[in-house]
């Protein structure tokens, strides 16, 4: 089977080390914010949460994770899919290869993967990343400056949605007839009281409940319209190739980052009170504010995180930068052992610390077990040219044999 009729695994020599040292970074900021939903912190009553931090120190932790955090690093993964896509149509050019099949068969594996996933971890991506993926296609043909206007689209699309929200919510559920108790996010919590329970049993009903609910939620915060608006912004930088001679590319990112990191900081330092102080349901005038801040906010820190790192990779700090790439190249298999390690560590069905540790002993436990990824990483990818999950999905996509060990 030769390259002209199938896609084949993107050479080493053709791989962008700061896009793989952004990847890591990526999973280490996602990771931060995963751990106190899996340890059951983020679900506590606030009484509770005060009882957990000796130190008095987890209120302003939690202000600093949701200003530095929430939404800035799924973003960031959203972003590197986008660029991912162009990466791989320009190596499929270069060779002839037929793209479109090769891209949707590996958004196919993808899914699976994700369903497999979802059915241990509510919080799974992986399935909404493949199926949103595949709007991608369309656009293969398109230049970096038509890709980067119908990111624009995208992301003022989200910008409108909350006023959509609300004017439809308006008139199904009138604001003065909601109640507290038909909160979606009251069951959300409820049900996730289930994971300090013994019994599988209890532990995979709850989760299938909470799939439902996130899937809702998806909807009716306008998530899947910002993943398409950061996956179309990464194909047009792709497109751009801003990450191959990051030298070349230093004014663009300079620019970039002068735009969007005030915006991103003013915008966050606006959100984060407001958000603590705005009830996710019903949908009032307040939430709109709320979440239309939240969609230009996140957006341009997430662009200020991507261009500065790049412009920091660009010079002497990329030696410490590359230690994020090991974790980077292995993607899917750090992604999804961090769920099981969650598993392992809070829920009953392991070693049963769940609603035990508060909010920076949550973010000292994800660092350690992070960086202890990074070590382990490193140390594989000096054997193997993929992480293991990477190569059963390459071997999936690509249904021929694929060299696991290095020469």
């Amino acid at each position: 089977m030769t390259d002209d009729t199938q896609g084949a695994p993107i050479a080493e020599s053709e791989r962008a080390g700061v896009l793989d040292a952004l990847r890591g970074f990526a999973l280490l900021g996602i990771f931060v914010s995963h751990l106190p939903a899996f340890s059951g912190y983020e679900f506590l009553p606030a009484a509770r949460q005060a009882a957990l931090d000796p130190l008095g120190i987890d209120r302003g932790l939690m202000a600093l994770c949701e200003f530095l955090i929430r939404g800035k690093f799924f973003s960031l993964f959203s972003l590197l899919f986008g660029i991912g896509f162009s990466v791989q149509l320009e190596s499929a050019r270069r060779r002839g290869a037929r793209f479109a099949r090769h891209f949707t068969r590996r958004l196919a594996v993808l899914f699976a993967l994700g369903v497999l996933h979802g059915l241990v971890w509510y919080g799974d991506i992986l399935r909404d990343y493949a199926v949103l993926g595949l709007l991608l296609l369309p656009t293969a043909h398109w230049d970096a400056r038509k890709t980067r206007r119908a990111a624009i689209a995208w992301l003022l699309a989200r910008l409108a949605w909350p006023l959509l929200v609300f004017a439809i919510a308006a008139q199904l559920v009138p604001i003065a007839a909601a109640t507290t108790s038909s909160d979606p996010s009251n069951h959300f919590f409820e049900s996730t009281r289930a994971f300090a329970s013994a019994s599988w049993r209890d532990a995979f009903s709850a989760n299938l409940e909470l799939l439902r609910l996130k899937a809702l939620q998806m909807i009716y915060e306008g998530k899947a319209i910002s993943i398409l608006g950061m996956f179309f912004l990464g194909a047009a930088v792709g497109k751009a190739r801003l990450h191959v001679d990051l030298a070349s590319s230093a004014r663009t990112l300079r620019r970039a980052f002068a735009w969007c990191a005030p915006i991103g900081v003013l915008g966050n330092l606006v959100l984060v009170p407001l958000h603590a102080a705005t009830p996710a349901y019903p949908p009032t005038l307040r939430w709109v504010a709320d979440e239309v801040i939240f969609a230009l906010a996140v957006p341009a820190l997430t662009i200020a995180y991507a261009s500065g790192f790049a412009l920091l990779y660009s010079g002497a700090a990329r030696a410490v930068l590359r230690a994020f790439a090991p974790t980077g190249r292995m993607a899917l298999s750090t992604y999804i052992s961090q769920t099981w390690i969650g598993i392992a560590l809070f829920y009953g069905v392991g070693l049963s610390f769940y609603e035990t540790v508060g909010q920076a002993a949550c973010i000292a436990i994800a660092a350690a077990i992070f960086f202890a990824q990074s070590a382990l990483a490193a140390c594989w990818l000096r054997r193997f040219r993929f992480g293991p999950l990477e190569w059963c999905w390459r071997r999936a996509t690509y249904g021929v044999p694929v060299p696991m060990a290095r020469a």
